[in-house]
Parts: C-alpha cells; sequence; structure tokens
C-alpha cells in the first residue's frame, strides 16, 4: 500500500512538474518576457504550482494517508496547468490556431488555478495537522468548503474573452446563464471568506486545545499565515492593491504545513513566533504614534516642518523600550509560555534572594527554581565558598 501511495505521489507531481517545464519552454519559444510573464500571472501560478507540489509529494510521501499531501499535490497540478496554458496561448499568436483549442486553453487558464486556492487550500487548513477536523461537529465543514469552493470555482467560468498578450480566446467551459447567476458568484466568494475565517478559528481552538507539540505545530502555520492573509487577504484582495509578484507569499503555507508536520521540532518556533508578532505589534503601535504626534503638535502647538518631525522622532525613541517589553511579556504570555513563566520565576527568585542569609537554603531554592523552570535532565549548584570549607 505504501508503494503505490508513494507511485502515485511520484506520479501527480511529475504531471506538474511536466507542465512547468512546458510552461517555460513555451515562454522561451514564444519570446516572452518576464514583465509580461508576470502580468498574465504565468510567474505566480508556476512557482505556487511547484511550491504547492513539492510540499505535496513530501507529506504524500511520508504521510499517504494524511490527505492534505494530496490536496497540495492537486493544488500543484491546477495552478500548473493554469500557468502552462497561459503560455500556450502566447505560443499560438500568429500561428491560426483552431478556435476551439484556444477556447480550452482560455478556460483551462482561468478555471484552474482557482481550484488551488477556492478548494484544496481551504480543506488542508480544516485538516491541520492529522487530516482530521477540530472536532467530529465540524465534519460538515468540509462538505460546504468543497461546495463553495466549487461554487468559487465557476464564478471564473464566465463567456468574456481572456487577454493574454496579444492572443484574444474565447473560453470554451462556461456556465450557462451566467449572468443571471450574479447572486450566486458573491455567495460563493462570501462563503469561501467564511469558510477561511472558520479554518483560522479552527487553529485558534487546536493551539487553545493542544499540547507543546500540537502547538509548536500550529505556530509554524499561524507565522505563515500572518504573512499571507497581511498581503494576499488585506492588502490584494480586499484593498486591490499591490504587486502582482507579492502573491508569491501564498506557498509560506504549503511550506509551513509541511516543516510543522514533518520537523516541526527543528527550531523553537515559539521564539520566532513571539518575536515576529512582538516587532509587528511595536511597529503598528510606533507608527500610529509617530503619525498622532506629528499632527498633534502641528496643529496644537506653533511647530512646523522639521521641527515637529523631530520631536516626534525623539518621542518614538524615548517609548521604544519600554513599549518593547510591554508587547514582549503580553505575547509570551500568549504564545510562549515557557519563557514567560521562566522569566516570572526569575523575578521571583531575586526577590526572595534579596532576604536570604542561608546557602544552603539558597542552593536548594534556586535548584527548585531552575528545575521549575526548564525541567532540565540534570542539574547541579556550585557555590564559592571561603577556604576551609568545601564548595557544594
Amino acid at each position: 500500500m505504501a508503494h503505490r501511495s508513494r507511485a502515485l505521489a511520484a506520479g501527480v507531481f511529475a504531471l506538474a512538474a511536466s507542465e512547468l517545464a512546458a510552461a517555460i519552454a513555451a515562454a522561451l519559444a514564444s519570446g516572452t518576457t518576464f514583465a509580461a510573464a508576470v502580468g498574465s500571472f504565468t510567474v505566480t501560478n508556476g512557482a505556487m504550482g511547484l511550491g504547492f507540489a513539492v510540499c505535496g509529494v513530501l507529506l504524500a510521501w511520508h504521510r499517504p494517508r494524511n490527505p492534505i499531501g494530496w490536496l497540495f499535490l492537486a493544488a500543484g497540478v491546477a495552478d500548473a496547468t493554469s500557468a502552462s496554458a497561459a503560455q500556450l496561448l502566447l505560443v499560438t499568436a500568429g500561428h491560426g490556431w483552431d478556435e476551439t483549442a484556444l477556447g480550452v486553453l482560455g478556460s483551462l487558464t482561468a478555471l484552474s488555478w482557482p481550484v488551488a486556492v477556492g478548494i484544496c487550500l481551504p480543506i488542508a487548513l480544516l485538516l491541520f495537522p492529522h487530516g482530521r477536523p477540530v472536532s467530529p461537529r465540524w465534519r460538515w465543514l468540509i462538505w460546504v468548503a468543497a461546495v463553495a469552493g466549487l461554487v468559487f470555482v465557476l464564478s471564473f467560468g464566465g463567456p468574456a474573452t481572456l487577454t493574454v498578450g496579444p492572443v484574444v480566446a474565447h473560453p470554451l467551459l462556461t456556465v450557462p446563464f451566467y449572468d443571471r447567476l450574479t447572486a450566486l458568484w458573491a455567495a460563493g466568494s462570501a462563503a469561501w471568506s467564511v469558510i477561511i475565517g472558520l479554518a483560522l478559528a479552527s487553529l485558534v481552538i487546536r493551539y487553545c486545545r493542544g499540547g507543546d507539540a500540537m502547538r509548536r505545530q500550529l505556530l509554524w502555520l499561524l507565522l505563515a499565515c500572518l504573512a499571507v492573509f497581511g498581503y494576499a487577504g488585506l492588502w490584494w484582495g480586499l484593498l486591490g492593491t499591490g504587486p502582482i509578484l507579492g502573491l508569491l507569499v501564498i506557498p509560506l503555507i504549503p511550506a509551513a504545513i509541511t516543516v510543522a508536520i514533518l520537523r516541526y521540532q527543528l527550531l523553537d518556533i515559539r521564539l520566532v513566533f513571539s518575536r515576529t508578532v512582538t516587532y509587528t505589534v511595536l511597529t503598528g503601535l510606533l507608527v500610529g504614534v509617530y503619525a498622532g504626534l506629528v499632527l498633534l503638535i502641528t496643529h496644537a502647538l506653533p511647530l512646523h516642518g522639521p521641527v515637529a518631525v523631530a520631536v516626534s522622532t525623539l518621542a518614538c525613541a524615548a517609548l521604544f523600550a519600554p513599549l518593547r517589553r510591554r508587547t514582549q511579556r503580553t505575547v509570551d504570555r500568549q504564545f510562549n509560555r515557557a519563557r514567560y513563566d521562566a522569566d516570572q520565576a526569575i523575578a521571583t527568585f531575586a526577590v526572595r534572594l534579596q532576604d536570604a542569609v542561608d546557602l544552603d537554603a539558597v542552593s536548594a531554592d534556586l535548584a527548585a527554581v531552575v528545575q521549575d523552570a526548564l525541567a532540565p535532565a540534570h542539574l547541579s549548584v556550585w557555590i564559592s565558598r571561603p577556604e576551609g570549607t568545601h564548595p557544594r
């Protein structure tokens, strides 16, 4: 059974890799510039296809019973299909290809990539990390996510022409009465957003209920989600701005999931996560304080131009250290509890040490504090004593 699963995983990965190779060959054959490839989303879809496929084959190879790997392989094939179809359309320019072939390529370009982000990605988040929903009561959400994702994909099946460089294609695979189903497409997009929100909520629930190993795994994914949904969800999706190449943050999610499932103990992700959150929050706070001070000083005081900027800068510099300490303690209390508890234990021990006079009591107290905070496998305390006595 394991050999068959690995052979299937390798075969699906080879399909995605072949499509990406065809996209590169078609781009070279048609003389496509890098800017044109970026503008047609070939670069981003190709990179996402490669990222999903590599992560998928690793997970399916080592964890064949976990459906997340197979979902990533399907996403890799979907993105790779979109990239290769777009480049094949460019190859057809000036060659008089049949309209049917152009229509098929146009439909593959438009309908393939939504499968990855509309169906595969939300379900993978709901099943992370062991391939099961957070509880049996959440099983229905998997089916709802599949239906909502299908509607999301079909919303890109309109009859409008598709332009890729100089080529204009009329998609062949379109949804009948597409213009009459506007409400359905809007509902599908809204449902997809709700599913993503519920998937993130399920990760929070897993974090609250899970042990140390589960929390380490989740922090890998949560760190990636901060970057991906901060850009692709807010900046690109909601505001509709930002460079296309910024979408290359999306493969961070499958990469984080793969590391979390296979090698989550590779480094102390709690430290990385807490530092990232701390400095992100701190940056936001200081930017807000700086902007507020500039406005306040400019309008309330007779200070303008460089003077207002200098005063605001000095105020932010003075606030940096206390804000960082306070923010770090708050974040550590939530996401790096071991460090927070250790700091609290050390602070408590320092207070008790001020009134201590018995070296034996200090030694025993110090050993107890270190044991509780760090839980070492072996512990010894060495205290220098005056001549004539023996050190411990």
